[in-house]
C-alpha cells in the first residue's frame, strides 16, 4: 500500500507522482545529475557530482572544503558553504560562478557565521542564514546577485526585541514568491514556516509537538513541501501541503535526512543512514518503486540535484 493520502496524494498526482490509484507517466529523460558533499575519513570536505546510476562519482573541482551545495537552475554555478581548517575561522558563503576556476567570497562581513546559501529560481538572488543581527541566534537574510557579489541584503527574519531564534535551511518556492524555512521561534524545536520572499506573511506550517522539522524543498508544481523530521533518534522523510496539513510519510529501513526534490517532479533525493554509513539514496516521489543508493567512500550529505549541460 501506498505511503499516500488524502491531499498529498491528490497533489503528488497531479504533480506527476505515481502511488496507488493513478496512473504513473512514462519515465522521463534524466537531464540531471546529484551533487553533495562528502567528508573523507581524514575530516576533509569536498563537493562530489554523480549520476543517478551512481557511476562516474567525480569531485567538483575549485571547492575547497565545501558543504550544502545548491545549484543554479541552469547548472553552471553552485552556491556552497566553506568550512575553514583553521576552528578559529567561521564558516563563509561561496560562489562557484565557473567550474574551471576558484570560488569566490559572498559573505559580505568577516566574522560572521553565514551558511545554507540557496539560489532563486531565476538566480538572480540568494537565501541564506546569517549571525550578522543576532549574534546568539540566526536569521534568513536575501540578497541580490551582481556578478560575484550580494548586493541589498536583508534580514527577512529580524527577531522581536530581546528574543532568540534560530531561523535556518531556507527553500525558494518554484515562482519564487515565497520561502519556507525552519525556526524554533515558537518557543519549541524547529518547526516549518513559511513567507512571502520579502519577509512578510510568515506563517506556521507545521504544528507543536515533540519533534523538529527542517529541510524543506518544495514540489515543481509549489503544491507540496518534503521535509525532514526528527522525533527521538528516528529520521524520516515527510510531506505535506504547502498550505498546512498533516504530513504523510515514506517508508526506510533506517534514518533518512535532507530531502531534495527534483526539478521535474518524478525523484526524491536523500541522505539515508544504513549501517552507519552516509549515503545519497533517490526514490519516486510517490514513494513508490525501488530506492536506488550512490555508494562512495566517505559520508556523503546534502545532496542537490544539477542540471547536465547541453550536449
Amino acid at each position: 500500500m501506498s505511503w499516500m493520502a488524502g491531499p498529498v496524494a491528490a497533489c503528488l498526482l497531479a504533480c506527476g507522482g505515481g502511488g496507488d490509484g493513478g496512473a504513473v507517466p512514462p519515465p522521463t529523460k534524466v537531464d540531471f545529475d546529484l551533487v553533495f558533499d562528502n567528508e573523507a575519513s581524514d575530516g576533509s570536505r569536498s563537493l562530489k557530482r554523480a549520476a543517478l546510476d551512481g557511476s562516474a562519482v567525480a569531485s567538483v573541482p575549485n571547492a575547497i572544503n565545501a558543504v550544502r551545495p545548491h545549484a543554479r537552475a541552469d547548472g553552471r554555478a553552485l552556491v556552497y558553504t566553506s568550512f575553514s581548517t583553521d576552528p578559529l575561522q567561521v564558516p563563509t558563503l561561496m560562489l562557484l560562478a565557473d567550474f574551471s576556476r576558484a570560488a569566490t567570497v559572498l559573505s559580505s562581513r568577516a566574522d560572521v557565521y553565514e551558511r545554507e546559501a540557496v539560489f532563486s529560481p531565476d538566480g538572480r538572488r540568494v537565501a541564506f542564514v546569517s549571525q550578522r543581527d543576532e549574534p546568539q541566534g540566526s536569521d534568513v537574510f536575501v540578497a541580490t546577485l551582481n556578478g560575484e557579489r550580494m548586493e541589498d541584503v536583508r534580514n527577512l527574519t529580524p527577531s522581536a526585541s530581546g528574543a532568540v531564534s534560530l531561523d535556518v535551511t531556507p527553500a525558494w518556492s518554484p515562482d519564487g514568491s515565497q520561502i519556507a524555512f525552519a525556526s524554533n521561534r515558537d518557543g519549541s524545536d524547529f518547526k516549518l514556516w513559511v513567507m512571502h520572499a520579502d519577509g512578510s506573511q510568515v506563517r506556521q506550517l507545521t504544528t507543536a509537538g515533540a519533534y523538529a522539522d527542517v529541510f524543506p524543498t518544495w514540489s515543481p508544481d509549489g503544491k507540496l513541501i518534503a521535509f525532514q523530521r526528527r522525533s527521538g533518534d528516528r529520521y524520516r522523510i515527510g510531506f505535506l501541503p504547502a498550505t498546512g496539513g498533516s504530513p504523510a510519510f515514506f517508508e526506510f529501513d533506517d534514518n533518512a535526512y535532507a530531502p531534495a526534490w527534483s526539478p521535474d517532479g518524478q525523484r526524491i533525493a536523500f541522505v539515508g543512514r544504513v549501517g552507519g554509513e552516509y549515503d545519497i539514496h533517490w526514490r519516486d516521489a510517490s514513494g513508490s518503486g525501488p530506492i536506488t543508493r550512490i555508494a562512495n567512500p566517505g559520508a556523503d550529505r546534502n545532496p542537490s540535484w544539477i542540471k547536465r549541460a547541453a550536449s
